[in-house]
Parts: structure tokens; C-alpha cells; sequence
């Protein structure tokens, strides 16, 4: 998760006498209305620089994996309602974060990119056409196809290479491909109905935790609206062992959760939504729910949680601010002001 960066040379906002120091790690909060540079020494907000993809109605990017040449990927998807916006994939170099290059992807139902752990390949699930997209991440060609199942809505690649895995959502499927070849290798059912659409694969390579949200037909909106359709499971989260190809634990949730985030070390998996002020904690040994800690506020849709390499934080970005979550303690030690940022925390050196 290391890179060599620079911090902003222009901002709008900068805390009176700071000044970021070149080598040593800082906070960024990556978001499309802006991005926030935190001292993660004395938890002071030092700069508010411009954004990725400024204008994009919502945009999620990949916290796991960068490109190979250090850049961010991220995605908006079409407005359904009146295609005022287009969906596309945004290609940023975070030295400026301005963004280097566009994908346009038309009037589809875009979901969350994610990257091969060496940076070489990006894959963008396109809901509304049942696919994967995979580009080469130097030249920007698009290099190969994967058709899936009905409304693939996110993907990841394991840390080892081995697995891509994406849900889907009218399928109640979740489809694993080989990176190596961008084949189809398994398709594990996750329920009738459970609307599998998130997925996480865990730091041992083992496994995947994946999110349910209980709905069918919103390839665009999801739960959050129609034309989605409850399908009377509910929400939950489903760990998955990717040998055996089948569901090991799964947890019902009173909230929609759309994320989900370990520590390095694999102990704790903290899972959390846009709509939820909290995040549930479970213990990966047991499989139960260890903790559920109240945030101060909710993420929306553009927040995200990052775990500190060194572990001993993790960190949620909500519209209050940044919230330092301690991991000893599963307690928040501290809220960060971000300038009204909302976005995906990155540790960039």
C-alpha cells in the first residue's frame, strides 16, 4: 500500500503554520469533492486539495491495489433516471491528483473497480451487460471479457493472485475467475434471494467475506431505490472458503453493509454501510460478532474504512470527519476533521 508522493503544492484549505514533510506516511482521504491530508502524528488536518473525478455523483475506488504506475482507479455509474451523467473509470495520479485519463463507459450500471495486487490489470464489472471488463493499466486497452451472471455489482483479486471474485446480485452468485487466464473457475451460490453484491477477499487468500442486501433489479440503485425489489431475506454478510467453493458462516445484519475491511494481521473483519452509524466488528477465529462501535455519523455513500499498515488503526471516513478506530480496544480514540471530505483514507508515503 506504499508509494512515493508528494503532498499537494496548491490547496484550499491548510491548517495555519503546517506544513507536510516529504518520506514519511500521511492520511489522504480520497473523495470527488475533494481530498484531505491529515498528520497522522498529531491527527491534524494540514491540507484540503482537489478532488478525484470532480463532478461524478458518487465514486468508489479500490483502497486494496494501485496500478503499476502508482495511479488510482475509481468509477461513477450512469444516472438511470435521466442519463444526465455517463458512466466512466477515472485513472488518477496521485502526485496531483488530477485526473489522467477517462474511460467512458456509456449508459450502463457501473460498479466498483479493483486491481491485480501487481498493479497491471483493472477490472470494471459492468451490471447492466452481465461482464467484466479487464484493461491493461499502462496502456489503457481493454484485454479481455469475462461474462458472469445477472448484475455483477463489485469485485476483488486475493493478495496472492490466485482468485478475482465477483457477486452478483440477481444471481445470488458469487463467480471466481483466474487472473492468469480471466476464465470462470467456480460459481458458489450464496442463497436464494440474498442479493450477494460486495465482496472482500481476506488477507489469508482463503476466504471471502461477501455482503448481502436481500434486493433484486436495481442495477443502478440497488436497495437504496427502485427499481430494486426486497426479496424478504434481509440483509448479511456471508464468509465464503474459496477451495471448497461454498458458504462456511453467515450473519444476519439489522443495516445495509456495503463494505468490509480487516486488519493487517486478519484478527478483526469490521463491516459497515452508508446508511449505519456503526460498524460491526467480527472476530475471524470465531466467526461472531465481537464488537458493534457507534460511529458519530454515517459514511454515505462515498465513505469508506481503511485499516493503518501498522495495525494498530483503522480508519472510517464519515460526514463527520475521520474516525480512529483503535484496535487493541475496538474503541474511537479520535475524530479528524476533513473540511467536509468524504472519501476512501489512503497511507501514502
Amino acid at each position: 500500500m506504499q508509494t512515493v508522493i508528494e503532498p499537494p503544492k496548491q490547496s484550499s484549505v491548510a491548517a495555519p503554520g503546517s506544513k507536510a514533510k516529504l518520506g514519511r506516511p500521511y492520511i489522504y482521504v480520497v473523495g470527488g469533492n475533494g481530498t484531505a491530508v491529515i498528520d497522522p502524528t498529531n491527527w491534524q488536518l494540514i491540507v484540503v486539495a482537489p478532488g478525484v473525478a470532480p463532478g461524478a455523483w458518487y465514486l468508489f475506488m479500490d483502497n486494496h491495489y494501485r496500478d503499476q504506475l502508482g495511479r488510482v482507479w475509481s468509477q461513477s455509474s450512469a444516472i438511470e433516471e435521466s442519463y444526465s451523467a455517463l458512466a466512466g473509470v477515472y485513472i488518477t495520479d496521485p502526485k496531483t491528483f488530477r485526473n489522467e485519463k477517462t474511460i467512458p463507459l456509456g449508459y450502463n450500471a457501473v460498479h466498483t473497480v479493483g486491481l491485480t495486487p501487481d498493479g497491471k490489470f483493472a477490472v470494471v464489472p459492468i451490471s447492466t451487460e452481465n461482464k467484466l471488463n479487464v484493461y491493461d493499466t499502462k496502456t489503457f486497452e481493454q484485454v479481455a471479457t469475462v461474462s458472469v451472471g445477472d448484475g455483477p455489482f463489485d469485485m476483488m483479486i486475493s493478495s496472492d493472485g490466485k482468485y478475482c471474485c465477483t457477486p452478483e446480485v440477481n444471481s445470488d452468485t458469487l463467480t471466481v475467475v483466474d487472473p492468469k487466464t480471466w476464465k470462470v473457475i467456480g460459481r458458489v451460490p450464496t442463497g436464494d434471494g440474498s442479493g450477494s453484491f460486495m465482496v472482500t477477499t481476506w488477507p489469508n487468500n482463503k476466504y471471502a467475506s461477501v455482503e448481502c442486501c436481500g434486493y433484486h433489479g436495481g442495477e443502478y440503485n440497488l436497495a437504496l431505490g427502485p427499481p430494486a425489489a426486497p426479496t424478504g431475506k434481509g440483509f448479511a454478510i456471508k464468509y465464503v472458503d474459496l477451495t471448497s467453493q461454498s458458504v462456511i458462516k453467515s450473519i444476519p445484519l439489522d443495516f445495509l453493509a456495503v463494505w468490509d475491511e480487516f486488519t493487517p494481521n486478519g484478527k478483526y473483519d469490521f463491516i459497515f454501510g452508508p446508511l449505519a452509524a456503526k460498524t460491526v466488528v467480527v472476530d475471524t477465529g470465531t466467526l461472531e460478532v465481537a464488537e458493534t462501535i457507534e460511529l458519530q455519523s454515517s459514511p454515505s455513500l462515498n465513505g469508506y474504512i481503511t485499516p493503518d499498515p501498522n495495525g494498530k488503526y483503522v480508519y472510517a471516513s464519515v460526514k463527520s470527519g475521520l474516525q480512529v478506530i483503535d484496535t487493541s480496544s475496538l474503541q474511537i480514540v479520535d475524530t479528524i476533521s476533513t473540511g467536509g471530505i468524504i472519501g476512501t483514507p489512503f497511507i501514502l508515503t
